[in-house]
């Protein structure tokens, strides 16, 4: 969330206004979609992702007071039901995910209500025991950067610092963690060749992708169709084909699926909520457009499960709770 000089309620209106969903003409390969169980709590700038057969989502705003919280839940695709989690050790929203064995990373992110400060804290949380612990702290505070695992290596890149409502500068930082190793050192690593927050990062095919992103705290303006692409092995960024739209707020709502990348809803240009659902071929170098959502959302939480893809929560018009599984025709 990164609006600035409202009140909270003026924020919440001008939000709706604002919340038409972008669309574009879905390709023959098309979803279906429908709703499943709701979030237990409306929210949206939550973290998660979807790990084995469960979507989690950790944290975020819950009202037009733009306050967070530490509650956490996880959605089991099989049965269909949500279930509480232990709740985050403190409530932070925009932080960088990423899974690995049996954990899941949270790294950064903006503490607090909004618009709290910057965090380098690390939490880790174990899938199977539920429970929280403190991972090495990030080399400096940054909110709304993208976390990535890849081959027993954390990737932690791009990211804001802010002070209140001013956003000082985007970071082109990159940093790496050898979990696998059992390091608790992060190193430095090739910089972004573009500096911004609120973007999404992916592993596919052995390399990273840094996607789209907005620039300080312009949603309206400045939002991008950037995406470059990492390989570890030469320490390198490229540049890759453009999203067919800029988007940010598309963090959590950002995965792999079957050799593709994916990005459901976000935020465009004029802070418009998105409900496109698109997909990068890393071999055709080439975006294409899948059935969008039923309703725009920006900032959801989304992962494949068993085939399927699903999405929760996200904002339009406010926190949303709903929940929609996309099954491919």
């Amino acid at each position: 969330m990164t609006v600035r000089l409202f009140a909270p309620l003026v924020v919440l209106a001008l939000l709706s206004a604002c919340s038409e969903p972008l669309t574009l003409e879905p390709l023959a390969e098309g979803l279906s979609w429908a709703r499943r169980a709701a979030s237990p709590t409306a929210l949206y700038e939550s973290q998660g992702l979807a790990v084995g057969d469960t979507l989690y989502v950790f944290g975020g705003f819950y009202n037009s007071r733009i306050q967070a919280t530490t509650k956490s839940y996880a959605f089991h695709a099989p049965t269909k039901r949500w279930r509480a989690l232990r709740p985050l050790p403190e409530a932070v929203t925009h932080a960088g995910q990423a899974a690995y064995g049996d954990d899941i990373y949270l790294a950064g992110g903006f503490l607090g209500d909004h618009p709290g400060p910057p965090s380098n804290r690390v939490w880790i949380y174990d899938t199977k025991r539920d429970r929280w612990r403190r991972g090495p702290p990030l080399p400096q505070a940054r909110g709304g950067g993208a976390l990535v695992a890849l081959g027993g290596t954390l990737h932690f890149f791009g990211g804001a610092v802010r002070e209140g409502h001013r956003y000082r500068y985007d970071s082109p930082d990159h940093w790496t963690l050898d979990v696998k190793g059992g390091s608790t050192t992060w190193r430095r690593a090739a910089p972004l060749p573009r500096a911004r927050n609120h973007l999404a990062g992916v592993a596919l095919g052995g390399k990273l992708y840094a996607v789209g992103g907005q620039r300080l705290g312009d949603e309206v303006n400045r939002n991008l169709r950037l995406v470059h692409a990492y390989d570890p092995a030469r320490d390198r960024w490229r540049r890759v084909a453009d999203l067919p739209y800029p988007v940010g707020h598309i963090g959590a709502s950002s995965f792999a699926h079957k050799g593709r990348l994916i990005v459901v809803g976000g935020t465009t240009q004029g802070r418009r909520r998105v409900a496109s659902v698109v997909a990068y071929d890393p071999a055709r170098d080439r975006w294409s457009h899948l059935t969008p959502l039923p309703e725009g959302r920006s900032s959801p939480v989304a992962g494949a499960i068993g085939g399927h893809l699903y999405v929760t929560t996200g904002m339009r018009g406010g926190p949303q709770a709903t929940t929609w599984m996309g099954r491919f025709r």
